[in-house]
């Protein structure tokens, strides 16, 4: 039986643990992936992007929007987010183990 988790609310984190850079899971469709992006609204619909691993190299698989009440953590963060000054003249962030480790 599929499950959608309710979160308990005795803290004030709108995102459950879930930060920018874990491996997450979608428990309704299985989409797994990576959180890159969060979005937190006034009603409290609060949503993560999840981007997929491809699996060849120069692949770009398309990420979508969950509900954070469908999405459970499977594992903490594959990529290091480390603070750095926004723009596009540094390097992105680098994976944490796996294959472009």
């Amino acid at each position: 039986m599929l499950k959608i988790f309710t979160r308990e609310t005795k803290t004030n984190d709108p995102f459950c643990g879930i930060t920018l850079g874990d491996e997450v899971k979608d428990v309704l469709s299985g989409f797994t992936g990576i959180v890159i992006s969060r979005c937190e609204y006034l009603t409290g619909c609060n949503q993560v992007f999840i981007l997929p691993q491809s699996e060849k190299a120069n692949e770009i698989k398309d990420g979508h929007w969950f509900d954070i009440e469908r999405v459970e953590k499977i594992g903490d963060r594959k990529v290091d987010v480390i603070p750095r000054r926004t723009g596009s003249d540094i390097e992105p962030p680098k994976m944490t183990g796996g294959r472009n480790a």
